[in-house]
């Protein structure tokens, strides 16, 4: 049962990883024991291990499933769209879009891979290419039909971009006066302003 005495629809493994998501975001991985996530999920830690088998694999699961969200965002933004400078605009508003829904999710996908062994970075890594191929294809296009500047190197620029993004949830206020299409839009104008020929 819930807090409001309906049945609790996740099973203990949704509700480990969901326990694990908020203190790897409000404490950090290595400030995180199995022994603290067990005592707010309400079981033994030795238990823990019938339904995961380590710290390293939940962090492996919250971040790859967090860049999937990602990528699957960004991919519906871009559907039916042409225009690469609007098509950007769309990746910008849909990172925000995931980043709104779950801030310490971000930080741990974007942040905290980095305490993951090699053979799981590696892994997270092949991901994170696949998230940035997109914002590359946008603006080779972009370069390409003239919607941005000639001279661009597009891998850094792209890199710019998603290293302002992944730092929204330092600073960004989702209870602030502005709501999250008026920064969106905010953003989207600081960053691809850069791009625009000269």
């Amino acid at each position: 049962m819930n807090g409001s005495g309906t049945p609790d629809l996740d099973g203990p493994r949704d509700v480990i990883i969901r326990v694990a998501t908020g203190l790897f975001g409000e404490r950090g991985f290595p400030a995180t024991s199995m022994r603290d996530i067990a005592r707010e999920v309400g079981m033994l830690a030795g238990s823990l291990y019938a339904h995961i088998d380590g710290k390293e694999t939940l962090l492996l699961e919250i971040i790859e499933s967090g860049i999937a969200e990602y990528i699957s965002e960004a991919t519906a933004a871009l559907a039916g769209m042409e225009d690469n400078e609007e098509r950007l605009r769309a990746l910008i508003r849909a990172h925000l879009d995931v980043v709104a829904r779950g801030p310490r999710t971000t930080k741990i996908v974007f942040h905290q891979w980095r305490y993951l062994g090699e053979e799981n970075q590696a892994v997270v890594r092949k991901r994170r290419d696949e998230y940035e191929e997109i914002f590359v294809e946008v603006v080779e296009a972009g370069v390409n039909d003239g919607s941005f500047a000639a001279d661009l190197d597009v891998r850094i620029t792209v890199r710019s971009i998603l290293g302002a993004l992944n730092w929204t949830p330092e600073w960004l206020r989702f209870d602030g006066a502005d709501p999250i299409d008026v920064v969106a839009r905010q953003l989207a104008d600081t960053l691809v302003l850069g791009l625009s020929r000269r």
